[in-house]
């Protein structure tokens, strides 16, 4: 089991300093507070955003962190993705609490790895990506979605990664096995964000053919995701290292405190 991660970040205030559309999403910079939480923040970890009350939002939106950057002239910039429509505009001020819970752990050396996504969940991978490149991973890709027009960003990713293959939830799993017996991807590293159930799928392969599985055991469009251990409704079942969830050391783990990012064994063992 990882260690426990601690206390959540404190509240910063942040203002938005730049919204890009890339299809039905908008690419949010938020100017942040520079300081040593973002120059470790890493793909996998969240951010809270407050529910806008003009628009009737009671409940706080819980985002992948889609991306930091820090310069010495500019500052520090946190990156979101929002459905188009979220309200917010260049120079407003914003209240979020993070990067919380822990991101994709980086190999030390080149590692062939095969990152599948879904739609919004890409969001993480994309930032993902380009932090493997820097290490000369070969990276290749699985993208579903459940409308070819909800893929997000897919002319960055075709920059960056070594191979980009779309397909839609029903064929994902025989697209992922197929990628994953091919001799020349050599995959050593599996990494999936997406709806648990299409998470699970991609775990089983995985693992089924012995491979490091690392998974996005929180799913963020979820109802209900507070992102802070307080709505319980992220606890996984966790078995004694098979993900069965059944043996005598089984025990509860709340990912969105213990990750968000897990081994695939976790999401086998939680409950369907």
């Amino acid at each position: 089991m990882l260690p426990a991660t601690g206390a959540p970040e404190p509240v910063v205030d942040a203002v938005v300093a730049l919204v890009r559309a890339s299809g039905p999403y908008d690419i949010v910079s938020l100017a942040v507070p520079g300081g040593p939480v973002w120059d470790r923040a890493r793909p996998g970890q969240l951010l809270v955003l407050p529910g806008a009350a003009t628009r009737g939002e009671v409940l706080p939106r819980v985002l992948w962190l889609a991306g930091v950057r820090v310069e010495p002239v500019h500052g520090t910039t946190a990156e979101v993705v929002l459905p188009v429509g979220h309200g917010l505009v260049v120079g407003a001020g914003v209240r979020l609490l993070g990067p919380l819970g822990r991101g994709f752990p980086l190999p030390a050396g080149p590692t062939p790895t095969l990152l599948i996504g879904h739609e919004g969940s890409v969001v993480p991978l994309r930032w993902l990506v380009a932090l493997l490149r820097e290490r000369d991973c070969p990276v290749h890709t699985v993208l579903s979605a459940d409308d070819p027009d909800h893929h997000l960003d897919l002319g960055l990713l075709r920059r960056q990664a070594t191979s980009v293959v779309l397909t839609d939830p029903q064929e994902l799993p025989a697209v992922v096995a197929a990628r994953l017996d091919d001799p020349d991807l050599e995959v050593a590293l599996v990494v999936a964000t997406g709806p648990l159930t299409l998470v699970r799928e991609v775990a089983a392969l995985a693992l089924a053919r012995g491979l490091t599985t690392r998974v996005a055991a929180v799913d963020p469009g979820a109802p209900v995701v507070c992102g802070t251990g307080l709505c319980g409704q992220c606890d996984l079942v966790v078995g004694n290292g098979d993900g069965g969830g059944t043996t005598a050391a089984a025990r509860t783990v709340r990912a969105c405190l213990d990750g968000p990012v897990a081994p695939g064994e976790w999401v086998l063992g939680a409950p369907r």
